[in-house]
């Protein structure tokens, strides 16, 4: 087996294109496994699987034989992303993925969480050791499945980084997330209705969020750790920062919509654990990672 091979699922979704440049960069060979078996262009090689297909997993594992693991496939339907029992099955998916990995002489594996898990109510500031009690059906299956994972990963004979990602913005967006939904409307001239946007959150600009997954891959972190900015900033400067790149701040209505009554104020990440035993910094700042995305999106 290959050392520095590393198996990437959910390769061609807003994080994972963004992970292949910086795992590249730590010398790791890609490759990419997506539900089609399309050729992913940046990644070295691309297997084929649907990950909720038991026989096809264990044969694209097999195929891999990958020293690494970096897994950041889900159900990942806008529409019913929160609530979908489909978070079960990916739960159930993720497990058996990493234990057939395990047995595939696999050695370490970077495995998506997400803030989700947390217990959203308090004073909004999550580092690891804190409580979990999510409020979706997203969040609990994340949280089962990550518990589960770092408590048994040495005894199936790997290391298991947990990364529980916080708000992650970026190029190519699908419909339905804040930032790609901003770019398209003002892009289109229309007027975009948004909420006060007093709530506050931490943002990470996809590539950033790459950096740090390979980062942790490449010194086979473990345990949970959180992956976010470190800063929560009002959703509001996000729309208004948006706005005033493109140069049309008319457009923009705060408080046209409402927001749920138990819309938590603030959620921002401790990221103590990443930047203090692995050294991570982001490269963007809110104001130029908006830039570079509309940018990108410019470009076409």
């Amino acid at each position: 087996m290959n050392a520095r091979r590393i198996l990437l699922t959910g390769a061609t979704g807003l994080i994972g294109r963004q992970t292949i440049a910086p795992l590249k960069a730590h010398g790791f060979t890609i490759v990419a496994l997506t539900h089609s078996g399309k050729s992913v262009a940046e990644a070295d090689e691309t297997v084929g699987a649907d990950l909720l297909d038991a026989n096809a997993m264990r044969a694209a594992v097999k195929s891999a034989a990958a020293s690494h693991l970096v897994h950041l496939a889900w159900h990942n339907n806008i529409a019913d992303r929160w609530t979908s029992p489909a978070n079960i099955d990916w739960a159930a998916a993720s497990l058996l993925l990493v234990r057939t990995f395990a047995e595939a002489g696999g050695q370490s594996a970077v495995v998506a969480g997400s803030c989700a898990e947390y217990d959203w109510q308090g004073d909004g500031l999550f580092s690891e050791g804190d409580k979990l009690g999510a409020a979706t059906l997203y969040g609990k299956a994340k949280a089962a499945a990550g518990c589960l994972l770092t408590a048994a990963a040495r005894d199936i004979g790997i290391t298991l980084a947990w990364a529980r990602i916080f708000f992650c913005y970026g190029p190519g967006e699908p419909p339905g997330r804040l930032v790609g939904d901003l770019i398209t409307g003002l892009s289109a001239d229309n007027i975009v209705e948004c909420t006060d946007g007093r709530q506050k959150r931490d943002f990470l600009h996809a590539a950033d969020i790459g950096r740090a997954l390979a980062i942790l891959a490449e010194e086979n972190a473990h345990g949970a750790i959180n992956v976010g900015s470190g800063q929560a900033v009002p959703v509001a400067t996000v729309i208004e920062t948006v706005a005033r790149l493109m140069e049309r701040p008319e457009l923009i209505r705060l408080g046209a919509q409402s927001r749920p009554p138990d819309d938590p104020p603030r959620i921002e990440a401790d990221i103590t654990r990443l930047t203090t035993e692995f050294g991570f910094r982001p490269q963007f700042d809110l104001e130029s990672g908006l830039a570079n995305v509309i940018r990108l999106e410019r470009r076409g």
